[in-house]
């Protein structure tokens, strides 16, 4: 609807579930379970960014992917042999949609069918890829 608040029914729909346990190898940012702000805020974000006009605080797409615990770990020694910096099993869960051929593969045809569809004129425009890496206090060479 044209309020603003085309979500709200979805969001108030939402069960909340609680993990009964992690079993990933990443396991420093890892939550049983999220409070419903958490899911609001997302739903909010994800609002923004269908907004048309971007100048009135519009947010941007989430884009969420699920990588295995290999991607993850693979991603750990791929960023260790490129920047020579050991990172933990949960920062190597960001990196992977760099390091992965699927997950990369998904990640650039999405972010080409957003900037396609977000200008109507043709013009591509550009975009970066942010991934924040921290170290953390997971990782252990024997992963």
């Amino acid at each position: 609807n044209g309020n603003g608040n085309g979500n709200a029914n979805e969001e108030r729909s939402l069960t909340m579930k609680r993990l009964d346990g992690i079993t990933s190898v990443a396991t420093s940012l890892g939550a049983l379970e999220v409070t419903p702000a958490v899911i609001h805020r997302a739903h909010r974000h994800q609002r923004r960014g269908r907004c048309d006009d971007t100048s009135a605080g519009g947010g941007e797409d989430v884009l969420s992917y699920t990588c295995t615990d290999a991607e993850a770990v693979d991603a750990c020694v791929k960023f260790a042999l490129d920047h020579r910096m050991l990172v933990e099993p949960a920062c190597g869960a960001a990196l992977a949609p760099i390091y992965s051929e699927r997950l990369r593969g998904r990640l650039l045809e999405e972010l080409s069918g957003m900037r396609q569809s977000s200008s109507g004129d043709g013009d591509r425009g550009s975009s970066a890829i942010v991934v924040e890496v921290c170290g953390g206090g997971g990782g252990r060479a024997g992963v």
